[in-house]
């Protein structure tokens, strides 16, 4: 046993390993090293028990910065800002009285149990947390990170949602059943900050902690050449990939679309995002360079950071995080291209327009035209399927494409396609639904309808339906569109 322990304290791999924090991935470390390279705030989420403020504590003490932990259910602003000096205020002068726990000298900040603190202190933090100060008056903090348990708990509060904005990351700290067996040994073997503290009292002022002071700031030197390099690589890589702020305007919208509109990202979350996976990305190479070992696919670091980016379920436990994280995944997966060596951005602004065009013909011009992956392929087919709109021009079109050139559309949607090609859709009504000075047009429409072929009827059709119900029936515009549109598609098929 007592070989098998000293094996366990032997075991160092990641930094925060080495200060005694264990079953984190390295993929939710970097998250973290990320926030103390940008110091972008950041929010840990998880229940009682799992270290946040241990791990936070041990950061700060291996930084060597001055820090401080406020319990927001607790804490007054007095304790926060300090008391006011009357002598000043009588001299017309503002000033607080500073004590050992006031923020004005403090580098490192945690706002510990941020769910359950009052509405109205809630947002006296929101002035911290996003700019460093307080009253308007500036402070020496650097970093800013906070805790909170999962909404579901007694006692906690909705965070506001300009509160929950000012955050960068969302980083959830490991329960001991979701890490492996020798982790939780490790966790069970440890000795540390609150531990055992009457021990000392009884055996003559010794209490051997697992990881010491001195032991904490070896590995802060660590850290500080690790974020050093970090730095650099952060500037490089603003030059280096320059489609990255191109990905993102092009990902919010996809993302809405996708979600539709439950996930909308503003201009300050953006922003939180690009930094983050630059910031995340210099980290990896700067362990990569530190420790003599291949970085992380670029792609793959990308969307986990994205994905710990964006704020889901931080007032309500019922919201299905798998389910967002999948939607973010899939919206991610669209346009993952951007983040390869010999990425095509014109097929990645195809893939974008597809998505996002309202012109149904279009869409059907890029899936059977251009060369797409299986997975933008189907997931396009599959929206066209769905939508409640009239698609037999294009289903006709498909299906014509598809007995002449098999393969072109995924297997599993032809059946479907095929459903959704409407006989009726060879009759028109539009006639019917002019009014008012349009009826003039008649005439045109009539001559427009009587298409040669079915195809030719079918696009007729599908865009009169369209123009009779516009405040202004543009009879030209019409002929146009459709005499163009006939022509583009029986290029596709032929």
């Amino acid at each position: 046993m007592q070989k098998q322990i000293l094996n366990i304290n032997k075991y160092n791999k990641t930094i925060l390993e080495k200060l005694g924090i264990f079953g984190w991935k390295e993929q939710e470390e970097n998250l973290l090293l990320a926030s103390l390279l940008t110091g972008d705030p950041l929010l840990l989420i998880a229940t009682h028990g799992t270290a946040k403020t241990g791990m936070t504590t041990n950061i700060a003490k291996a930084l060597g910065v001055k820090f401080v932990s406020f319990d927001a259910s607790k804490a007054l602003f007095e304790d926060v800002l300090g008391y006011p000096n009357i002598k000043q205020l009588q001299q017309g002068k503002i000033e607080y009285i500073k004590s050992p726990v006031t923020i004005f000298d403090k580098e490192f900040v945690l706002i510990d149990e941020l769910n359950r603190a009052l509405v109205e202190m809630q947002s006296k933090w929101l002035e911290i947390i996003r700019s460093r100060k307080i009253m308007g008056m500036e402070t020496k903090v650097k970093w800013v990170w906070s805790a909170m348990n999962p909404a579901s708990y007694s006692g906690t509060q909705p965070l506001d949602q300009a509160l929950v904005g000012r955050f960068a990351l969302f980083v959830y700290p490991p329960e001991i059943l979701n890490m492996n067996e020798e982790d939780r040994a490790r966790v069970a073997h440890h000795v540390n900050g609150d531990d055992a503290l009457a021990l000392s009292f009884w055996a003559n002022n010794i209490r051997k902690e697992t990881i010491s002071d001195k032991d904490k700031m070896v590995v802060g030197k660590e850290i500080n050449k690790l974020l050093r390099i970090a730095a650099k690589n952060y500037i490089n890589l603003i030059d280096e990939i320059p489609n990255l702020r191109i990905f993102l305007a092009k990902f919010a919208t996809l993302l809405s679309h996708e979600t539709k509109n439950e996930i909308r990202i503003d201009g300050r979350r953006l922003g939180f995002i690009y930094r983050n996976i630059i910031a995340t990305r210099a980290v990896e190479l700067a362990k990569a360079m530190l420790y003599n070992k291949e970085p992380a696919e670029f792609k793959i670091s990308a969307k986990h950071t994205i994905i710990a980016s964006i704020p889901v379920g931080i007032n309500d436990d019922s919201v299905n995080k798998e389910t967002v994280a999948h939607q973010i995944e899939t919206v991610f997966d669209l346009l993952s291209e951007y983040f390869t060596e010999d990425s095509d951005i014109g097929k990645i602004n195809m893939i974008y327009e597809l998505f996002t065009t309202q012109d149904i013909l279009r869409k059907v011009e890029i899936l059977l035209k251009s060369d797409l992956n299986e997975m933008v392929k189907t997931k396009a087919w599959n929206e066209l399927i769905k939508s409640s709109e009239d698609i037999t021009p294009l289903s006709y079109v498909a299906m014509q494409v598809e007995a002449k050139h098999p393969g072109t559309i995924p297997s599993e949607m032809i059946d479907h396609l095929g459903g959704r090609i409407r006989p009726e859709n060879l009759v028109s009504n539009s006639i019917k639904s002019l009014k008012n000075e349009s009826i003039e047009y008649i005439d045109e429409l009539e001559e427009l309808l009587d298409q040669p072929d079915d195809l030719g009827k079918m696009i007729a059709i599908y865009h009169a339906k369209k123009a009779a119900h516009e405040d202004e029936f543009n009879i030209k515009e019409l002929i146009k569109t459709v005499k163009s549109d006939i022509k583009t598609l029986n290029a596709l098929i032929s």
